[in-house]
């Protein structure tokens, strides 16, 4: 015998239509591509648009740096969805759209998504849905993994880091174990911690990649907004201030000082970049929130700080006389130099031997000038 409330459940259902990308399409790292689904209303009820009507929910855990197409209004949604693309209620038998944006990783092979569909009452049904792309073998993948750092918030933005804790002021943190949502009852000061572990190589989970240093073992990375902005990231050379929000990436760091004061060392808040205008932090517990409007409502005379990483250091290459002087900042620590005769895939990269030495904030490497081509890299073992 059914309940009344299974009833209610067995009157929504959906099939798939169509996708724009077809399963198994092959990218290239770092592509940003639109995935559209267009499913039909099989069910006996109307779906109802926007974030509080039927949504479209990842199920699985992110691994595409999956980023919504429309801005979140409320603090406590921490899952990557998207909404009815007409913005109107769509009826039994009628078809609706629902649109993600997503970003390609750096490491080749598979890569997965899957959605699925929730009505209004929390409650999910039909089929799952997924977008699944090959990304191809493109050289080295040592660049900053922007997919992994929005991954990394989309899957921890309502849960403890894969380290197990959780700041709860400027001082103090907690051990909550793994898997653990968010304290609901305190908003904590895990702000920088969380954005250390986005963009950073937190040993449970990798995020982006950067080194970021653990100043409070065992917590990984750096606990305080002003410091991981001023002294692990700008001051280092890994990132720099920018003035416009087309300046940034997904992957970027946004810092926001509460007093008015412009001075990026007085930090009070940091956050994560997602692309597309919107943030995710710990400390608020928040995803896909808008990155011009959602902090200063409160504060008016909010100071933002817009941070863009730098993706990999630079070779610089020159010449003296038939030698060939390599040379890149020494504050990328970790990378090893390769070489290769060729770029094609598959081409074998070699470590070279001789060890560069340190000139001012510069790795120099000095080789005789090879009568072939060959080419150079940078790559963490």
């Amino acid at each position: 015998m059914l309940t009344n409330d299974s009833c209610v459940f067995a009157a929504d259902n959906a099939a798939l239509i169509s996708v724009s990308i077809p399963a198994n399409t092959t990218v290239m790292p770092r592509t940003t591509f639109v995935q559209t689904w267009t499913v039909q209303n099989t069910g006996t009820t109307t779906w109802t648009a926007g974030q509080s009507g039927y949504t479209f929910n990842l199920v699985s855990r992110d691994s595409l740096g999956a980023v919504p197409l429309f801005t979140n209004t409320s603090g406590s949604w921490y899952i990557p969805s998207a909404i009815i693309g007409s913005g109107k209620s769509v009826a039994p038998g009628a078809e609706a759209t629902f649109s993600v944006s997503f970003i390609a990783p750096e490491a080749a092979g598979a890569v997965t998504d899957t959605f699925q569909l929730n009505n209004a009452s929390g409650n999910y049904f039909g089929p799952e849905f997924s977008v699944a792309v090959v990304v191809e073998k493109a050289g080295s993948t040592n660049q900053f993994d922007r997919a992994k750092a929005i991954s990394y918030a989309n899957n921890y933005a309502g849960y403890i880091c894969s380290d197990g804790y959780f700041w709860t002021n400027g001082s103090d943190y907690g051990d909550y174990g793994t898997n653990v949502p968010v304290p609901s009852n305190l908003i904590g000061d895990d702000c920088a911690h969380f954005v250390s572990c986005c963009i950073g190589r937190q040993s449970a989970q990798w995020g982006a990649g950067l080194n970021i240093p653990s100043r409070v073992p065992p917590t990984y990375g750096e606990p305080g907004a002003a410091r991981l902005v001023a002294d692990v990231l700008i001051a280092p050379g890994y990132a720099t201030e920018v003035s416009s929000l087309n300046e940034m990436s997904p992957g970027d760091v946004i810092g926001w000082n509460w007093e008015g004061d412009t001075n990026i060392e007085d930090l009070d808040h940091v956050t994560l970049y997602l692309g597309r205008g919107l943030v995710a932090s710990h400390a608020a517990s928040c995803l896909d929130v808008s990155a011009t409007t959602w902090y200063q409502d409160g504060e008016p005379r909010y100071v933002r700080h817009l941070v863009h990483i730098f993706d990999a250091p630079t070779v610089t290459v020159s010449r003296t006389g038939t030698k060939l002087v390599l040379s890149w900042g020494t504050n990328w620590t970790g990378y090893v130099l390769q070489s290769s005769t060729s770029l094609s895939p598959g081409a074998t990269w070699s470590k070279v031997t001789t060890n560069p030495s340190k000139v001012g904030a510069l790795n120099k490497l000095t080789n005789t000038m090879p009568q072939e081509a060959v080419f150079y890299r940078l790559m963490l073992p």
